[in-house]
């Protein structure tokens, strides 16, 4: 137990069961794993959900809750074998998207998106695919979407004119 974080050992004999804040807080760095990818020395850049988070200045998340952090990356082709070794080297558990998932994914994990080669944009020192990529993603996702379309509008004067439709229910009589 004290080998998956849930214990921590005081001295001989005596251990401490680690609440569940501090169990996160060991376990999910988030900063820490979005940092990471800077020393890698590869090309990457973010895409999906992590583009919108980017494009959004943080103002935008989804497809994450309590304990299940994927962390979306577009790789090229020829450095996979080097992506491999790089997150076993790091003891970071990832994925190749279209690919058959083994093991129940938990906490930080990357999953990668292997094609050709891809334009980047820079973000705060980070690399994230193009504006113009973003904005299609949320498109053929609206529903989840249409919030941060909204937030990318003013953020970026783009003149979507997106206004995020509220639900009206209309009682019958």
């Amino acid at each position: 137990m004290t080998k998956k974080d849930l214990l921590e050992r005081i001295e001989w004999g005596r251990y401490k069961v680690n609440s569940p804040a501090e169990y996160l807080a060991k376990k999910v760095n988030i900063t820490k794993a979005y940092a990471l990818l800077k020393r890698s020395g590869m090309k990457y850049a973010f895409t999906g959900p992590d583009a919108v988070f980017f494009w959004t200045k943080g103002g935008y998340i989804v497809d994450r809750f309590f304990g299940f952090y994927p962390i979306h990356l577009k790789i090229k082709n020829q450095d996979l074998i080097k992506w491999k070794k790089f997150f076993k080297s790091e003891k970071q558990r990832f994925f190749i998207e279209g690919n058959e998932v083994k093991e129940t994914l938990f906490g930080i994990f990357y999953v990668l998106y292997v094609g050709k080669d891809f334009k980047v944009e820079t973000i705060d020192n980070y690399r994230v695919q193009p504006l113009k990529e973003t904005i299609e993603f949320c498109q053929k996702r609206i529903y989840s979407y249409e919030p941060a379309l909204e937030m990318m509008d003013e953020l970026h004067d783009l003149g979507l004119n997106i206004k995020n439709n509220k639900l009206r229910i209309n009682s019958r009589e």
